[in-house]
C-alpha cells in the first residue's frame, strides 16, 4: 500500500481503495456462482465454450499481474500470480480436452 500511496494517504484515497476491494471482492464471487452453476451443464460442446469463456475472463483477471511483472513494476505476491497462471492453464485445459 505504501507503494501506491505513499505514507500518508488521504482519507479519499484509502475510501477508494476499500470500496474498489469490495466491488472486486464482490464481483469474484459472483463468477464462482457462476462457474459453480455451470457444472450442471451436461453438453460436452457447451461446457467447452464455457471453459474458453473462463479463460479469457481469467486471463483478464491475471494479465495486470504480469503486464507489471515485466516492466519491474510492483505486483502481486509470487504464489498469487502462479495461482492465476494455473487456474488459467486449468480453464485453457478443459476449454480444449472438455474434462480435466
Amino acid at each position: 500500500v505504501l507503494d501506491a500511496f505513499g505514507e500518508a494517504p488521504s482519507p479519499d484515497a484509502i475510501k477508494m481503495f476499500e470500496t474498489f476491494c469490495l466491488v472486486l471482492g464482490l464481483t469474484i464471487i459472483g463468477i464462482l456462482f457462476v462457474i459453480y452453476g455451470s457444472l450442471s451443464f451436461n453438453d460436452l460442446d457447451v461446457l467447452k465454450r464455457l471453459s474458453f469463456l473462463f479463460f479469457v475472463l481469467a486471463g483478464f483477471f491475471a494479465l495486470p499481474d504480469l503486464i507489471a511483472f515485466l516492466k519491474g513494476d510492483p505486483t502481486a505476491p509470487l504464489p498469487v500470480i502462479i495461482l492465476g497462471l494455473t487456474t488459467l492453464g486449468l480453464f485453457f485445459y478443459g476449454s480444449k480436452k472438455g474434462t480435466l
